[in-house]
């Protein structure tokens, strides 16, 4: 995507440690100090670009800028990452009295709420409002506007809810959701997380050792009100339990919305380290364009003087950061890699797919996008900070693309192909020119397809559909946690039977039971070194297999306004700009 998921935190090592530290124990750790002493009151605001946001309903929350904004000032979790410059934080407590315990290494999970934390309208937060939150990922019209990125863990697929009374009922495929389940469904998904007063405990069908890092991560574990849920219409609906509140009854997607404080949130039942909660008011304010954006940042004038972007400065903005500015301008790393999926339902000839691959001008994209300062290339859509990363055979392709490869492959043919991107900047559109170049250079006959940033629906919603004119689109991924477990299911395994929306991140539906099987035997194993391997190895074959097209690793380079401070982006925010601990200076 342009910008993502899941998410998320992308750089710490994980797996092998937690699998180790969290049996049998609560997985919590000491509590960081907060990273700035800000002041607070004043109006903070956040520009991003008219059509990007994808949802505010929690299930359908999907791109990593929505998750590190929103886990900040409206929903929170049962566990949270901490506003630190630490690379290697650890969990903490959020609504939850502690970060979970387990006692089966990871099977099972059990959290308790604490005392104290409401929804916006003053009604205590319960346990069945944490197992009705997680119930609504099972509803395939309340998630496919997002992905469906709950289903993608907690059913058909890596570690999968199960009724322990019965596991072998198949939630993933039997139930559907608390609108529409059948009575049946609904007891077993119950059993599956169960309610005990005020504990909800999570019942696995694989060990599941670092889930309190998801529970931070990933919004499909934070409660919902049942009153609230009136289904699909609720895409752009806000019922917060957080520190703030949305003005009015809809957040605009074209426009934006502004937040307020919550007058039932009680801070003593949160943290500094999670919700400083500075300004009085948060707007999200939505322009047409990232070259508008840093236009106005460049300026810093009236209000802009206190806002900021999570979008990454424009290549042709380059010229226009002198030093004087070096106080206001922030380079970063990213746990983001971005490449092009492929609709592995039109190509379906491994041979066209490898070609299209072979044919990339990866350097070229990169230049166009801002050379070293944007991003690096790279083979995969893992990235380097994942532990157990691993280049694949994709490396030994040419960065510029190797157009005679590209046309071996095809053997004279001439395959027509469509390209869709979201039509967001001149920077996207010359990196469609670059592509669709290296591309007719190889014999590949290409239309662009760019979709408006207002279209209806939005790009992901369009792209991940099937089925979809379309057969290769951009696209980008940040781990929802540190893990590979949380990038090769996502994105590589096949979509359940019958799917009309890629689960997960799998878009392109791409399938092959190769891939499947490896990822299923990591999931059946305890080893994590083992986990590393057969992940790798299942990226290793879909590479080969021409499953998508990698392009780079991505870097971040972002500007903020002169009476902004707290700027910081970090683990928790998948490397955005925090909200977390941001304030305006006097």
């Amino acid at each position: 995507m342009t910008k993502k998921l899941l998410s998320r935190v992308g750089v710490i090592a994980v797996t092998g440690v937690l699998a180790a530290a969290l049996a049998a124990c609560s997985s919590g750790g000491g509590t960081p100090a907060p990273t700035s002493s800000g002041q607070k009151g004043g109006t903070l605001t956040s520009l991003d670009v008219s059509g990007e946001y994808e949802a505010t309903d929690p299930v359908g929350v999907y791109l990593g800028v929505e998750i590190a904004n929103f886990r900040r000032i409206v929903y929170r979790g049962l566990t949270a990452l901490p506003i630190t410059a630490d690379k290697n934080p650890k969990v903490v407590a959020d609504l939850a009295t502690d970060t979970g315990t387990t006692k089966d290494e990871g099977k099972t999970w059990s959290f308790t709420l604490k005392k104290g934390v409401k929804w916006q309208d003053g009604t205590a937060i319960t346990c069945a409002d944490l197992q009705y939150g997680l119930s609504r990922s099972y509803d395939a019209s309340l998630v496919a506007g997002g992905g469906g990125v709950g289903l993608t863990y907690f059913g058909d697929g890596s570690y999968n809810l199960i009724d322990p009374s019965d596991p072998s009922y198949d939630l993933a495929t039997e139930y559907t959701g608390p609108l529409t389940g059948t009575p049946e469904a609904q007891a077993h998904f119950e059993k599956a997380a169960s309610c005990s007063g005020d504990t909800i405990t999570y019942h696995f069908q694989n060990p599941w050792a670092d889930f309190p890092y998801a529970t931070a991560a990933l919004f499909s574990t934070d409660p919902y009100e049942k009153s609230f849920d009136k289904g699909a219409a609720n895409l752009f609906t806000i019922n917060s339990n957080g520190p703030y509140k949305l003005e009015g009854d809809t957040f605009d997607q074209n426009a934006g919305g502004t937040f307020v404080r919550n007058p039932a949130y009680d801070a003593s039942t949160d943290s500094k380290v999670v919700r400083a909660a500075y300004p009085d008011t948060i707007k999200f304010e939505f322009v047409d364009s990232p070259e508008t954006i840093t236009e106005r940042l460049l300026a810093d004038s009236g209000s802009d003087q206190a806002a900021y972007s999570p979008l990454n400065i424009p290549s042709d903005k380059y010229s226009e950061i002198t030093p004087d500015l070096s106080s206001r301008v922030v380079t970063s790393t990213s746990p983001y890699t971005r490449f092009l999926e492929i609709n592995s339902k039109t190509l379906t000839d491994p041979n066209v797919r490898n070609a299209l691959i072979a044919a990339t001008d990866k350097a070229g994209v990169i230049k166009a996008e801002g050379g070293s300062k944007w991003g690096i290339p790279t083979s995969t859509v893992v990235s380097s900070a994942i532990p157990g990363f691993k280049e694949n055979s994709l490396s030994k392709i040419d960065p510029n693309g190797d157009a005679a490869a590209a046309k071996k492959l095809l053997g004279g043919a001439t395959p027509e192909i469509r390209f869709a991107f979201a039509d967001t900047s001149t920077v996207i559109e010359q990196v469609a020119a670059v592509l669709q170049q290296s591309w007719e250079k190889a014999g590949f006959k290409v239309t662009l397809d760019p979709i408006a940033k207002d279209a209806k629906p939005g790009y992901y919603a369009q792209v991940g559909s099937d089925p979809k004119p379309i057969d290769v689109f951009f696209a980008g991924w940040a781990a929802d946690w540190p893990s590979l477990f949380a990038v090769v299911p996502p994105i590589l395994q096949s979509n359940p039977k019958g799917a009309t929306f890629g689960v997960g991140f799998n878009y392109g539906f791409y399938s092959n039971p190769k891939v499947d099987g490896l990822i299923k035997q990591a999931n059946q194993s305890t080893d994590t070194a083992e986990q590393q391997k057969l992940l790798t190895e299942a990226d290793a074959a879909a590479a080969a297999d021409g499953a998508y097209v990698p392009l780079a690793n991505q870097n971040n380079y972002f500007i903020y306004g002169s009476k902004l401070g707290g700027f910081l982006p970090d683990v928790a925010s998948s490397y955005y700009p925090d909200l977390g601990g941001m304030y305006v200076k006097k």
